[in-house]
């Protein structure tokens, strides 16, 4: 009988966790063959994360670099990897990345695997900061069987940047859940068009650039959602007041109806500095609303420039005012875009899909390493 393999992800926050990784834990445990856990963060969502078959564990996560929270990080992950003995484990994002790479290796995980959800650094990073982080990065790599690159351009950049994993490097992809995300029966009818950003309200999802557009839309500009919340909402408030939109954009905060709020929207926007491949584009266009995102990596393949959408220079504001209003007053493009964005999402972006593709990788590299690889489970069937 095939030894059972344990799998633990590594992420750094307990909303990751809810929104990435709980489908994904609960498929590969009900499908896989594995049995998968999930370590994150400390946070108010936590209750909410629920992967059936999976141990949720919450540790001391930093958000930034300083050393004792790090330390702390360390020690814990560690001992916990130890305790459970854990055959493989899956890090994402950057502090979790670094720090859980460095307890697999302390602990004695045999395979190690990391999951690159848009690098730190970026095209827009000055030539000094970007080195520092490409060092890193490329030092990591040495200490990981496989990375994982949910954008083709990322893999591309692996290749030249010289990283190096022992087993190979491979592009994964992203998905949503498409019973959550389901095409609307039929386009909202408002008093004047809603557009919504989703996203953390932190510099690297660049809103700035949205006010921007949004004041040179001036009594043309819509009223705007913005879902999430973050370290820059005051300052985001006070910019929007500044910029006399304070009637028109409003903080909503944190929601659990994502999918309900997208439904209702007329237009998505997302402006950010970089991606890994972005979910609200993806959602937005799997209900049927059309996109418009900066021409960055991750979103520019996510989104059929001129199809389900448009793609805009990175901080060219007024191509943004152009291409939002080009939306805004044209209802039948917004129908037309959105019944493209319905198709390319049921095409391109299943879940489901992108987790098998996923569990095929484990076994891939687990074999590599010389171990033992369960069957994966038959319909109906239940974990042992």
């Amino acid at each position: 009988m095939t030894p059972e393999i344990r799998i633990l992800d590594v992420v750094n926050t307990d909303h990751a966790a809810l929104h990435f990784l709980a489908y994904r834990v609960a498929w590969i445990n009900r499908h896989g063959g594995f049995r998968n856990d999930i370590v994150c963060g400390r946070g108010p969502h936590l209750a909410r994360v629920v992967a059936p078959g999976a141990e949720i564990t919450a540790l001391d996560v930093p958000r930034t670099l300083a050393p004792g929270g790090v330390a702390r990080l360390l020690a814990q992950l560690t001992g916990h990897l130890r305790r459970r003995r854990y055959t493989l484990v899956h890090t994402h994002n950057s502090i979790t990345g670094a720090v859980g790479r460095m307890a697999a290796r302390l602990a004695g995980v045999p395979v190690t695997v990391h999951t690159t959800h848009g690098f730190h650094f970026h095209e827009r990073m000055s030539r000094a900061a970007r080195l520092g982080w490409v060092t890193i990065e490329r030092v990591l790599a040495r200490a990981t069987d496989a990375l994982f690159c949910q954008n083709r351009e990322e893999l591309a950049e692996l290749e030249r940047l010289g990283f190096a994993p022992r087993h190979g490097a491979w592009h994964v992809g992203n998905g949503i859940d498409l019973d959550a995300f389901r095409p609307r029966a039929a386009p909202p009818t408002h008093p004047r068009p809603v557009c919504l950003s989703v996203g953390r309200l932190e510099g690297v999802k660049n809103h700035a650039m949205l006010f921007r557009a949004l004041r040179r839309l001036g009594a043309r500009a819509p009223e705007t959602w913005l879902v999430g919340d973050g370290p820059r909402r005051a300052e985001y408030e006070a910019t929007v007041r500044r910029a006399g939109l304070a009637g028109r954009v409003r903080f909503l905060g944190y929601r659990y109806d994502v999918a309900a709020l997208t439904a209702a929207a007329d237009v998505a926007v997302l402006t950010s500095v970089k991606e890994g491949m972005p979910r609200a584009l993806m959602q937005a266009m799997a209900v049927g609303v059309p996109v418009v995102a900066t021409d960055v990596k991750g979103s520019r393949e996510a989104v059929a420039d001129g199809d389900t959408g448009f793609l805009v220079p990175l901080d060219d504001d007024a191509a943004l005012a152009d291409r939002l209003a080009r939306l805004l007053d044209t209802p039948a493009l917004r129908e037309e875009m959105g019944r493209r964005g319905v198709q390319h999402a049921r095409e391109h972006f299943d879940e489901a899909r992108i987790v098998e593709r996923l569990a095929g990788l484990y076994r891939d590299v687990l074999r590599r390493r010389g171990l033992a690889v369960p069957a994966p489970r038959l319909a109906g069937e239940r974990p042992a």
